[in-house]
């Protein structure tokens, strides 16, 4: 199906269908980003899926709107609130009822917004979903936690939340953590009373990280008696933690402990932040073939809500074309079938092919103290994978204009001084990524493939791969030339330096076995850049006090000789030296011994 028309008059059309009327016309004011096709064929009102609360017997909408995300005015961060009104009244009318925010989204304004365009409704249109989000040391306090919480009822202009979450539990320090924001303070006995008041009317927490957290906090479901959880739910984190997460802290483990317990699930993430919207063009062409009348990310949220055991999957829709687009995919749902979930089984193993950086644009660990653009950077990054604009390799095909593509996309969505190059790794963004993105590492990692980019050299990743491809002990790139070395021990390094000394300056090297001696002729030659598939801590401490970045597999204690019946000869005569210089002396010294 070709992309729907963007005219004005084709989306009034639209709305005059789905019995909107002129008011939610309003909404194409807001920007779309998922930048795939979308699905024009509209739902009709009341034919929304549905699933019941088992404490309640309500109806919840299989799709939820999160308010993470609303539109913005053009060229400011002031929300859109015409524009919110606008999709607000279009969900309502395409069958939504469930509405979770936060104190914490769009910078603090998002409880406030989601609050002005629901009081346009009935009360008994629509459930409400926010969180206690004391995420700020400043905020553990009891006295500053209520105070939130109040707040929430005020902005949202409500006598009841009709579900209330302990947000992100399991992040930072794990269970120091939680109960320091919600036991210490009594804030979770707070809230359990409060639940008996009747002003709150489903009690549940939101889990990302630690899952000792998480498995503790369902040991005790009988004291606290969960009504639902919010966990992270989609097709490519849902088996052997697909995404980079340890075994158990998969979306499998998650739903299927709370499934043994009947529990409801609140699924969050069912794109990964776009992610499964915007995937590798060979992936959509995959998904498209089997189903070319649903959009890349329909699969993703007939996947979400499959799970019986799911009551609502939340989308972030921040604009009319999703939601028009996720309207279809629920009204009502189709559910996947079992051959066609092993088809996203086998779908996300291709896609796991790909070095995305597990990035959801939640901006949790906005804002940076130094003005860096965490999000924007690594959703850059991504972006270029999924294109393909992501080579290495010089001499390869395409590689110009994968290397214009990327830089120029970054500088233009990135300003110079917000770029990764001026990340200092002061860490405070880690403990607040749902993630658990080593952020500091991404963002060094990221400068070093732009500079260079900016070079036109090959980045140390690519050395390390042709090492273990062709065999070699040593390959070495300096600027555009690449060479490859097969000699044993440090033979190549130590003549290279004292024949060859311009082949090192300024090299980045990738090396299977670098010992004390190995690291002394690199330092002393001028490599800036290392990968080591096992280096020994003494050659670690070495490169690292002369600012050579070093990338690598296994750190050992010492490098064994062949037998293993001891140091290797270079390593023992480099024993007791304190200095590079004193190492290379010594080799030079065994090198001569052996000549004669």
């Amino acid at each position: 199906m070709d992309a729907p028309d963007n005219t004005s008059s084709e989306r009034r059309r639209f709305l005059k269908r789905l019995g909107l009327g002129s008011l939610a016309a309003a909404a194409t004011l807001a920007g779309c980003g998922r930048e795939e096709e979308v699905v024009s064929s509209p739902a009709q009102a009341g034919q929304m899926s549905q699933r019941s609360n088992p404490k309640t017997g309500e109806k919840v909408s299989l799709l939820g709107y999160g308010c993470m995300r609303w539109p913005t005015r053009e060229g400011s961060d002031e929300l859109d609130q015409e524009a919110i009104n606008a999709l607000v009244d279009a969900a309502i009318a395409g069958g939504v009822n469930y509405f979770d925010t936060s104190p914490a989204y769009c910078k603090g304004a998002s409880e406030r917004a989601t609050g002005i365009a629901l009081k346009r409704h009935p009360r008994e249109k629509f459930f409400i979903a926010t969180k206690l989000s004391n995420f700020a040391s400043a905020t553990w306090s009891r006295e500053k936690s209520l105070e939130m919480y109040h707040k929430s009822f005020t902005e949202l202009q409500v006598d009841t939340i009709d579900y209330m979450l302990l947000h992100a539990v399991g992040g930072g320090e794990g269970m120091p953590l939680f109960r320091q924001r919600y036991v210490d303070n009594g804030m979770l006995d707070f809230l359990l009373a409060e639940r008996e008041a009747g002003r709150i009317r489903n009690l549940g927490f939101s889990f990302h990280g630690n899952i000792e957290v998480f498995d503790y906090l369902l040991s005790q479901h009988e004291r606290y008696r969960w009504d639902f959880v919010q966990i992270q739910l989609n097709y490519l984190d849902w088996q052997n933690g697909q995404t980079g997460k340890p075994k158990g802290q998969d979306a499998e483990y998650l739903y299927g402990e709370l499934e043994k317990r009947g529990i409801p699930a609140v699924i969050m993430e069912p794109l990964l932040g776009g992610r499964l919207a915007k995937v590798p063009e060979h992936i959509a062409t995959r998904l498209k073939q089997r189903e070319p009348e649903r959009s890349v990310a329909s699969w993703a949220f007939r996947f979400a809500g499959t799970h019986p055991g799911v009551l609502t999957v939340l989308s972030g829709m921040s604009c009319m074309e999703h939601l028009q687009d996720n309207l279809h995919t629920y009204s009502p749902l189709q559910p996947l079938t079992e051959e066609e979930t092993d088809f996203l089984h086998q779908t996300a193993n291709l896609m796991m092919q790909y070095p995305t950086i597990p990035c959801n644009d939640c901006k949790y660990c906005m804002p940076c103290p130094y003005g860096l653009d965490i999000p924007t950077t690594l959703l850059h990054y991504n972006k270029c994978v999924n294109e393909g604009n992501l080579i290495s390799d010089p001499a390869a095909e395409g590689y110009a204009a994968a290397r214009r593509a990327f830089l120029i996309g970054y500088d233009r969505s990135v300003p110079g001084l917000r770029q990764a190059a001026h990340c200092i790794g002061c860490g405070k963004c880690v403990h607040h990524c749902p993630q658990g993105i080593d952020i500091p590492k991404q963002m060094q990692r990221l400068t070093r493939y732009t500079e260079h980019l900016k070079a036109g050299s090959m980045p140390v990743e690519e050395l390390a791969q042709r090492l273990h491809k062709g065999g070699h002990s040593l390959v070495l790139a300096r600027g555009n030339s690449l060479r490859t070395f097969s000699g044993r021990g440090v033979a190549d390094l130590f003549r290279l330096l004292h024949e060859e000394p311009a082949a090192l300056r300024g090299a980045c090297a990738a090396d299977k076995v670098v010992g004390k001696g190995a690291a002394a002729l690199m330092v002393l030659g001028g490599v800036r850049e290392l990968y080591a598939a096992t280096i020994c801590e003494s050659a670690l401490r070495l490169l690292e006090q002369h600012g050579v970045y070093v990338t690598n597999s296994t750190v050992v204690k010492e490098i064994r000789n062949r037998d293993n019946t001891g140091l290797c000869p270079i390593e023992t005569c480099c024993a007791d030296c304190s200095t590079a210089e004193e190492c290379v002396e010594r080799i030079r010294e065994w090198m001569a011994a052996q000549e004669g």
